[in-house]
């Protein structure tokens, strides 16, 4: 215990396993006993502890902590808790804090598998409720803290969320590791799933028809001129262009010296705003028609988001709060998909803000404590001019 409570609760999280278990199916469902447990066990136990009262019960495994007078604007803070990353970690909960020489770091952090991802931002969460409670601030409008168990590449926590609160949010800001830059943007994905029949047979004497790997071979060729065509049509100044990219491909069965019977080729089809993710699948299917054995179908999707400039003016108290605390105020973009797309299909502005990850994707995971106490700061900061008596 260091007597600091946001380092030491995010110890505790830490100490805490929260993670996508480990094997061929990486989707979480909200209700998964990990997330269970470390939601309803101790999440909400350690928001109760912090003296908040007003406890939203959300469908999904999920809660929300409610405060404010309600009479005006309602800013929803979101903290997720599937940990996907840093999986060959050696210690993963160990909530350790030292000083990472060997890493090029010369202060003290905090290691603990989903630290950076998101148990650095449930820690902010509770230092947020516990200083609202214990100081007795007065908030002009609605804050709401809000527990998101999405782990399934889609919107569906989200929308369990929004469809459940009491008040539709102004301005939600999704707390994950973007090294402090405000994330106003980025690409949708749908997962397109081809998969191929043929004929299994000793490769001793492969059939005329129905090599399965051949087939493969021709649809990763047809993949790579359609991805020529979609990267060439169009491009967002922001958030870059679309694309068609085969990422995963697993044959049935894995036999000595067998032609497999089956494969499934997983396509990254990443989407920008106005792109419809059923027509982008369409345009897959349209491409391999005609190759033997090949079907297509859309699977998991997570929808683009951009909130144009003309539209930031939302963002003018967590802007003040950074330049506050840091300095300035970075606005960009996301590489990847995340969950903004969910209130974004609503209209509601949406954004992503938190502490960088430094650490490597398959090892070591773990957060500078300035960090911590840099988003905490920037988000009480942020909450009292957001919603100012």
């Amino acid at each position: 215990m260091t007597g600091e409570y946001v380092v030491d609760v995010l110890a505790a999280l830490a100490r805490v396993p929260s993670a996508v278990p480990l094997g061929a199916e990486t989707l979480i469902a909200p209700d998964h006993p990990t997330l269970v447990r470390y939601v309803q066990d101790h999440l909400r136990p350690a928001f109760l502890a912090t003296g908040a009262t007003d406890v939203i019960d959300l469908p999904a495994n999920q809660f929300a902590v409610r405060f404010g007078d309600g009479d005006g604007p309602t800013l929803a803070l979101m903290a997720y808790t599937p940990t996907q990353h840093h999986n060959l970690m050696p210690d993963p909960w160990s909530g350790r804090i030292r000083t990472p020489v060997e890493l090029g770091v010369d202060e003290p952090c905090l290691f603990g598998q989903g630290v950076s991802q998101n148990k650095a931002h449930q820690a902010c969460l509770l230092d947020l409720a516990r200083w609202i409670a214990s100081e007795r601030v007065e908030l002009h409008g609605t804050l709401l803290l809000c527990v998101n168990n999405e782990g399934r590449s889609s919107h569906d926590c989200s929308r369990a969320i929004l469809d459940a609160l009491p008040r539709r949010p102004d301005l939600v800001i999704q707390l994950f590791c973007t090294g402090f830059e405000v994330s106003v943007g980025n690409r949708g994905r749908v997962d397109v799933i081809v998969e191929v029949q043929g004929t299994a047979a000793h490769s001793s004497n492969p059939p005329d028809g129905g090599r399965v790997i051949d087939v493969v071979a021709d649809v990763v060729v047809r993949l790579r001129e359609l991805d020529a065509v979609v990267r060439a049509r169009a491009e967002h100044p922001e958030l870059g262009r679309e694309q068609v990219v085969p990422y995963l491909v697993s044959y049935e069965p894995l036999a000595p010296h067998t032609l497999p019977a089956s494969a499934r080729i997983t396509v990254d089809r990443r989407l920008l705003p106005g792109t419809d993710p059923a027509k982008a699948a369409e345009e897959i299917a349209a491409a391999l028609e005609g190759l033997e054995g090949c079907e297509v179908r859309p699977g998991v999707t997570m929808l683009p988001a951009y909130l144009p400039p003309e539209r930031r003016e939302v963002l003018g108290s967590l802007d003040a709060a950074i330049r506050e605390r840091l300095g300035e105020s970075r606005h960009g973009v996301y590489g990847g998909s995340f969950d903004a797309g969910g209130p974004y299909e609503r209209g509601i502005p949406t954004v992503m803000f938190g502490v960088p990850a430094e650490g490597d994707l398959l090892g070591d995971d773990f957060v500078r404590l300035s960090a911590v106490r840099d988003e905490a700061a920037v988000l009480r900061d942020t909450v009292t001019r957001f919603l100012r008596k």
